[in-house]
């Protein structure tokens, strides 16, 4: 992947992102880290999306503070999820791997490795905004961990009909025997 098409799909996520902020931005963060974690650089990642989030909280409002707690809330639960994906569930994003497990077994691992980020958003919320409702809470869990488990799914079973990259290409990585990650 070349570093221009590696930037393109940094904006159109980025695009999604702030289209989904006001609502959930959780699931879409943690469909951006699942997506691009294949191509190597997450570090690029995270700092793109942390930048985002923090200027989108900020253009809506909230102050420099507000945007730096947001941007730990919405990026660290989403890098977990991907993670937690790809321990639980290797080769599932890439719709590979893993295949001779029942679907159910393999369904259960995504659920929880969308729950779990959830759960950690919640925390970070807590302890930077603390009071908020028990009825809010658990709305707020459910949206979550539903809206990153059905939008991870949608966006994989619309990526079978994507062209991909070539079996030959390799991912974006640097040289000179550094690891990738």
């Amino acid at each position: 992947m070349t570093v221009a098409r590696y930037v393109a799909r940094i904006a159109a996520f980025a695009v999604v992102q702030l289209l989904a902020f006001p609502f959930l931005p959780l699931p879409v963060a943690a469909v951006w880290m699942l997506a691009q974690g294949r191509w190597g650089l997450r570090r690029f990642d995270v700092i793109a999306l942390a930048t985002l989030t923090a200027a989108a909280t900020v253009a809506t409002g909230g102050g420099t503070l507000s945007g730096l707690g947001a941007a730990v809330a919405v990026t660290a639960p989403a890098v977990l999820f991907a993670v937690l994906v790809e321990r639980w569930a290797p080769g599932w994003w890439l719709r590979h791997g893993d295949r001779f497990r029942p679907g159910r077994a393999r369904l259960a691992r995504i659920a929880a490795a969308a729950a779990l980020p959830a759960v950690a958003a919640l925390v970070l919320r807590a302890v930077i905004t603390p009071g908020m409702s028990l009825s809010g809470v658990l709305l707020t869990l459910l949206g979550e961990t539903a809206g990153t488990l059905l939008l991870a799914s949608a966006a994989r079973a619309l990526g079978a009909f994507l062209p991909g990259p070539p079996a030959d290409v390799a991912p974006l990585a640097r040289t000179g025997g550094r690891s990738r990650r």
